[in-house]
């Protein structure tokens, strides 16, 4: 390579075998960790068994979002078509009311549906007290538990 050549960035590991030059796929620009995506690039959790906030939760939740932003990451991982929320269900339908494209988010990749499922199950109950949860969500925070202790042995 020449000194005075303009460095050349790899993309995978192919790229750097072969030396044949790939366009770059467009990926979101990172903060500490933390990257902005277009709020209709993430699609719900597929089994998510809590329900969105409505009435006055809601409103003040969208308030929120139209006075400070969205000041907590969602958590998302990677499908083989896009984003799947973990973490953040409500901070998205929020952020969508209050106008918003984009939300800010931590990507997960390679996220076995079991390990996504103890994402969603435990940020939920970080929220709100066993207690508050409706009966369906009792039962599938329950059976998750049970399913992590019994598999595990």
């Amino acid at each position: 390579m020449k000194t005075n050549a303009p460095k050349r960035k790899i993309f995978d590991a192919v790229d750097m075998l072969t030396e044949e030059a790939v366009a770059p796929v467009a990926v979101p620009k990172r903060k500490n960790g933390v990257t902005m995506l277009s709020i209709d690039s993430i699609k719900p959790f597929h089994d998510h068994p809590f329900h969105l906030y409505e009435g006055d939760r809601l409103d003040d939740m969208i308030q929120s979002i139209r006075d400070h932003g969205v000041l907590n990451p969602v958590i998302v991982r990677t499908t083989e078509d896009g984003y799947e929320m973990l973490s953040g269900h409500n901070r998205q339908n929020a952020a969508r009311l209050a106008g918003l494209t984009e939300i800010p988010a931590i990507i997960k990749t390679d996220l076995p549906d079991t390990d996504a499922y103890v994402y969603v199950i435990e940020t939920n109950l970080m929220q709100r007290a066993f207690t508050d949860l409706e009966i369906s969500e009792k039962a599938a925070v329950l059976k998750e538990r049970y399913d992590k202790v019994l598999y595990q042995r």
